[in-house]
């Protein structure tokens, strides 16, 4: 079966949030467990509510966005600290929120630095978190500005500094894969994205797709996501991320527009007329 999640906003609780999920039939939910620009963090529920509340709702996996206001690419000796403190407490509180996953971005060259220090930087970063206890998924970018991460051989290189470990992933984002060069327009264009994976992170690595499409033109590297359809994704290649998904056990998580499941509840009426074609 293929399971169908969210990003969704805790404003109103983690317990309505997981309640929200339960309604609209989403079986997987990825949520930010503080503000991802920064501010105090919030409090947390009860670790063994937190599970009843998963699992009366047959939520799995959860899924917790690292926050954007530390950069683990950093080489400066302060902002190294504070994204390894950052983070670390993050990994914690994944923990804490009996989840499964914390999703990752690269980061970003800081000032000179090249791609190469930047990769072995953030590198360093994912070592250190994994210290901690949980699972960490490495989000592809766009490639905008002075993002590292968004060619696959860049996510090979981190992989392979990190060693083999089955606490490091990917997470594949459809829509910073157009934003960087990847068309999918076609099934074809799909399954070369797939076969460019294959040769170097290794399609077993992937744990999870952002589901998104991009509202600007493929190779732009600006990072827009839009709603199912309405940009350079078609029907044909979401049919095929769906079989994939399905033969892989992949998540599939919409971080289309909107912060609640009824803003998504189109993007999932798409998924779910496709989803009734192909599998």
């Amino acid at each position: 079966m293929i399971r169908v999640g969210a990003q969704l906003s805790l404003s109103r609780g983690i317990a309505e949030t997981i309640e929200e999920a339960r309604q609209a039939a989403l079986n997987s939910l990825q949520i930010f467990s503080r503000s991802p620009v920064g501010g105090q963090s919030r409090g947390l529920p009860n670790p063994a509510e937190m599970a009843q509340w998963l699992a009366g709702a047959n939520i799995r996996p959860l899924f917790v966005h690292a926050p954007y206001f530390v950069n683990p690419a950093a080489v400066d000796p302060a902002m190294v600290e504070r994204a390894h403190q950052v983070l670390g407490d993050e990994m914690l509180r994944v923990k804490h929120l009996t989840g499964d996953f914390l999703v990752i971005h690269p980061g970003h060259r800081q000032g000179a630095t090249t791609e190469r220090d930047a990769l072995d930087a953030f590198s360093r970063t994912v070592l250190h978190l994994l210290s901690k206890p949980g699972r960490i998924l490495i989000e592809n970018a766009s490639g905008q500005g002075k993002e590292i991460g968004a060619r696959f051989e860049a996510l090979a290189r981190i992989l392979g500094q990190i060693g083999p470990t089955p606490r490091v992933g990917i997470m594949l984002d459809t829509a910073h894969a157009m934003a960087y060069g990847h068309p999918l327009s076609t099934e074809e264009d799909w399954h070369h994205l797939c076969a460019v994976i294959r040769d170097t992170v290794g399609l077993s690595r992937i744990k999870g797709v952002h589901l998104n499409d991009t509202a600007y033109p493929v190779a732009s590297r600006r990072d827009r996501h839009a709603a199912l359809l309405t940009g350079c994704l078609t029907a044909s290649a979401l049919g095929a991320i769906i079989q994939t998904a399905d033969e892989y056990q992949w998540p599939l998580i919409l971080e289309t527009p909107g912060k609640t499941a009824q803003a998504r509840s189109e993007d999932l009426q798409i998924i779910a007329s496709i989803a009734k074609e192909v599998l």
